[in-house]
Formats: C-alpha cells, sequence, structure tokens
C-alpha cells in the first residue's frame, strides 16, 4: 500500500515539474458521486500534456469492502483501501483542449483489505469451524472511454465521461488460525459513467 501511495505522489510530481515552464493548462476535479463504489470522493489532476493530448490520474480513500469479496467474506472490520485510475484524453481538433468532446484510455485500480470471522465458502463445508479471515481485494480494469468536458466561464469545468472496459477482480482470504489461503478470481465486463467538477489553471 505504501508503494502504490509513493508511486502515486511521484507521479503527480513528475507531472507538475516536467510542464512547470510550459505554462501548460491544468485542471484539478472532483467526483462526488463515487459512493456506490465504496468511494465517498475522488479527487482528479488532468494536464495538457501536448496539443489535444492528456494525461491524468484520479485517487480516492476506499472506506467499504467491494460487493463480490463482501458476499464471500461479509466484513466485520474494514480497514481503508484506495482507488488510483490514470487515464489518457485526446480532445477533438475543433474544440480547444479540455473544453470539448474527447476520447481516451483508462486504468481503474482499486486496493483495499478488511477482516471478517464467516467465510460463505466455508458455510458449504460439512467441517466449517469458525475462524478470523483477513481478506485481501485487488481489482483492475482497463477499458475505452468518451465523454465531454466544457468550460462554464473562465476556470470552472464541468466533465462528463462514460467507458467500457475489461475488469480482473481477485479476492485473496488467510485463515489466521492455520494460514490456509483461499484465492477467487474473477472478470467481466466494466461500465463507466458519471460526472466531475473541477477549476482549471
Amino acid at each position: 500500500m505504501r508503494k502504490l501511495i509513493f508511486t502515486f505522489f511521484t507521479v503527480i510530481c513528475l507531472l507538475v515539474t516536467t510542464q512547470t515552464f510550459a505554462q501548460q493548462q491544468k485542471a484539478i476535479k472532483i467526483s462526488p458521486f463515487t459512493f456506490l463504489k465504496g468511494q465517498p470522493v475522488m479527487i482528479h489532476y488532468e494536464h495538457n500534456v501536448v496539443k489535444s493530448l492528456t494525461m491524468g490520474v484520479g485517487v480516492a480513500p476506499i472506506i467499504w469492502a467491494p460487493l463480490f469479496g463482501s458476499i464471500l467474506y461479509p466484513p466485520s472490520k474494514f480497514n481503508t483501501g484506495i482507488a488510483i485510475d490514470p487515464e489518457v484524453r485526446w480532445y477533438a481538433k475543433n474544440d480547444k483542449v479540455m473544453d470539448g468532446f474527447f476520447v481516451g484510455l483508462y486504468n481503474s485500480n482499486r486496493f483495499s483489505s478488511w477482516e471478517t470471522t464467516t467465510s460463505t465458502i466455508d458455510l458449504l463445508d460439512l467441517d466449517f469451524t469458525e475462524g478470523d479471515w483477513d481478506v485481501k481485494n485487488r481489482k483492475t480494469i482497463v477499458g475505452l472511454q468518451l465523454g465531454v468536458q466544457r468550460l462554464m466561464g473562465d476556470h470552472f469545468a464541468v466533465d462528463f465521461y462514460s467507458g467500457i472496459g475489461i475488469n480482473s477482480n481477485t479476492t485473496t482470504a488467510t485463515r489466521r488460525s492455520d494460514l490456509y489461503t483461499e484465492k477467487t478470481p474473477s472478470a467481466g465486463v466494466n461500465l463507466r459513467l458519471n460526472v466531475a467538477l473541477g477549476w482549471q489553471f
């Protein structure tokens, strides 16, 4: 977890410092409707790298367990996780950069962990004995996105974005009593639809 946080801040620092003298456009945005994913709010940073190309990253704390992992291992105590979402956008030639229609690529990475006293997998076992489990979940999404970002005045911006991607989800549970480990992988299609409010400068 510490490595992920360090990597995130390193990327942000590199984006800012390498473009300091170029005076390229930047934006700080907030997505307030991420609570369905267990995230109270996501903060985005977007930077115009060159011409119509921008790069960005979003980060958010995760305050409760994902649905799939929670069904298998209902949380008794949740440990805060983190979501890191890098992306690349290309804005339409007929529009201004960061003020018009865009297409792009996105990647979502979600890391969370919690504790539980019950495994639904064990409940199906005739030899079930209750025990404490340490559970970790890793979800990765890679996909295509499109949307539109509009300036409302000189600085305030509204950013609508949507997309479709492929996800990989792995839940790993370790029983404390004997360190027995169960790993449950899953995969599927992921849809993306949200709005962010931001300030460009």
